[in-house]
């Protein structure tokens, strides 16, 4: 073999078409072997050819344009890491592959991650993005013909993608609530240029006055007559606490936990509220979609985190609605502030203080791992103790103990044995019981020293535990893949406990409530009969949908009744998705757009506490 003709093509000028050529059928080989050994299942039929020939089209139309060939190689090579390797990974933990909306998410999970987030994400698209940028060419014929056929392609996507996506859909298929099939339908690269044209064909303009006049005038038909929850009370401080994965393990079977996980003051006072359990948005991560749902009470429905791009006005979402009724709102969450872009959102959303982990004080232990639940809202008592000003507080406190990995402080491990065959069950279950008994601890104090306050507490999503529904499927409670989910694995995949203390009443029984219902909920229990955003969102008479990534679930009498996947739909999900459709179209006009829905309601675009 001679290695010096090797080394001087691979650092030479990029000719000829053998680079391109090869090096992807190689690679592509090479990933759809890999597919198959890691996930049992790989492309079907013709969806490799058409798959391969968006590749080879792809490879050649960047060699055409690069300077020299090694970087060529190194930017398909990684190409294909990221999207064939990529979606592999996030399969086999999430049980969905790569989806465009996620470039939402990528600087969340790069921080989530640390160094290795560092050095396994953003160091590889850096070079990745270096790799095209740096090689490029735009000198020659052959170059700016490929220039402008990359140019013409994108033009396609940004600009006409409905047309694109209609065709593909009746070519390769779209099976709308199954992201893996797509993927095996497609291919890796047919599938995420698919649905990025999907995502620019559902970018519409802001809805004009008079469509946001017909879906609030179809949604209050919908809804009926105004219908009360629970009792109203009185005005009083609110202290809000949105827990970080809070579950209770002790429905894994498999695990034959030693003791109960959760502490028994905590499962008294659920079985107080007759097991009262929130409808989470996510599952295993993007705890800012459950967020924004019990905070300005507009459902979730994609894998994307909302904050990171979905409110981009002032808007009188749940802080922002009692600050301007004289309440003091605060956020604390021991995290970086720019997290989730929370540091933008909260103040768009009406929060007057925020504190992070640039203001918070943390023990020792604390910098390695997690702060505790309990040292959290410490912090945030004695702060809003030292700085009270006669206001009623919105307290909201945003914890972090219980993420994954579930790492331990030293002298918080509770002795839990766990014979699951998943590791992070028995990890998770040892937090779980430190996490339940600082809850009760703080919810002890509140109600001592804050008798009349009404107290909101709830875990944000399930865990994850193992690989995608690994420790759930062990235990015979969820499927290997969302593929196999029914309306009963979804309904069990969002639940969450919920707490909702209604001061000297004391805990409230609301049976299933979807969280995008809890604002409604909580101005009522305060005594607020004026309109608010939340009103838009009132669930229909006929059900209560839970709209999901990956389908829609209509309960009634708190109990899933439909998965609404069907075509035709049934009249339940026909409402729903009507509904839901309304619901969507007033969210961009708030959170996005003109904000005609404020002058509908009678409140001023120009909220007072965001001037």
């Amino acid at each position: 073999m001679n290695w010096s003709r090797i080394r001087q093509a691979l650092l030479g000028p990029a000719q000829g078409w053998r680079w391109p050529l090869y090096t992807t059928l190689i690679l592509y080989i090479v990933f759809y072997c890999a597919i198959q050994l890691t996930l049992g299942q790989s492309f079907i039929g013709a969806a490799i050819l058409l798959d391969l020939g968006v590749d080879l089209l792809l490879a050649f139309l960047v060699f055409a344009m690069a300077r020299f060939v090694w970087p060529f190689l190194l930017f398909i090579v990684l190409y294909f890491a990221l999207v064939y390797g990529g979606s592999t990974l996030v399969i086999l933990m999430l049980g969905r592959p790569l989806l465009p909306e996620e470039i939402h998410n990528l600087r969340a999970l790069v921080m989530i991650l640390g160094p290795l987030g560092w050095l396994g994400i953003a160091l590889p698209l850096a070079i990745f993005a270096g790799s095209f940028l740096l090689n490029l060419r735009l000198a020659g014929a052959r170059a700016r013909l490929a220039a402008a056929g990359a140019l013409a392609i994108g033009c396609g996507i940004v600009f006409a993608p409905m047309s694109a996506v209609n065709a593909l859909d009746r070519v390769v298929g779209n099976a709308p609530w199954s992201k893996v099939q797509n993927f095996y339908l497609r291919g890796g690269t047919v599938n995420l240029l698919q649905e990025t044209m999907r995502l620019f064909a559902q970018d519409t303009s802001p809805p004009t006055e008079q469509e946001v006049a017909a879906a609030v005038a179809r949604l209050r038909a919908a809804a009926g007559d105004a219908r009360e929850i629970v009792p109203i009370g009185h005005r009083r401080n609110v202290h809000m606490l949105l827990l970080e994965s809070f579950w209770d393990p002790a429905v894994l079977s498999a695990a034959k936990f030693s003791e109960p996980p959760m502490d028994p003051r905590f499962l008294e006072l659920w079985r107080h509220t007759g097991y009262t359990q929130a409808l989470s948005p996510a599952f295993g991560g993007q705890t800012a979609n459950a967020e924004f749902e019990i905070l300005c009470g507009f459902p979730v429905d994609q894998h994307a985190a909302n904050f990171e791009y979905g409110v981009k006005n002032a808007v009188p979402c749940l802080p922002g609605l009692l600050r301007a009724h004289g309440y003091r709102s605060v956020a604390a969450h021991p995290n970086e502030a720019s997290f989730w872009n929370r540091a933008n959102v909260y103040r768009r959303i009406g929060f007057e203080t925020f504190w992070s982990a640039e203001t918070l004080e943390f023990a020792a232990e604390e910098k390695r791992n997690f702060m505790t639940d309990l040292h959290l809202f410490q912090q945030a008592r004695d702060r809003l103790t030292a700085t009270a000003d006669g206001r009623p507080v919105f307290n909201f406190l945003l914890t972090i103990e219980g993420h994954w990995d579930y790492a331990t402080h030293p002298g918080r491990q509770s002795g839990i044995v766990s014979q699951s065959q998943i590791p992070d069950v028995g990890h998770f279950a040892n937090v779980m019981h430190f996490k339940s008994r600082d809850l009760m601890d703080i919810i002890e104090t509140l109600r001592r020293d804050d008798p009349d306050a009404l107290i909101v507490a709830f875990g944000d999503h399930l865990p994850i535990l193992g690989k995608g529904f690994e420790a759930y499927a062990e235990s015979g409670l969820l499927p290997a893949t969302y593929d196999e989910f029914t309306k009963e694995h979804f309904d069990f995949s969002a639940r969450t406990p919920l707490i909702v203390i209604d001061g000297r009443n004391g805990p409230l029984n609301l049976g299933t409530v979807p969280m995008y219902q809890v604002p409604h909920i909580v101005t009522r229990l305060l005594g607020e009969t004026d309109p608010t955003i939340f009103d838009l969102a009132a669930v229909p008479v006929s059900t209560t949908p839970r709209p999901l990534p990956e389908g829609n679930v209509t309960y009634v009498g708190g109990k899933p009744a439909e998965l609404c996947r069907m075509t035709p739909p049934s009249p339940l999900c026909q409402a729903a998705a009507d509904w839901l459709r309304d619901v969507k179209l007033l969210d961009h006009d708030l959170f996005r757009g003109n904000q005609h829905a404020l002058k509908l309601l009678g409140i001023p675009s120009a909220m007072s506490w965001a001037q």
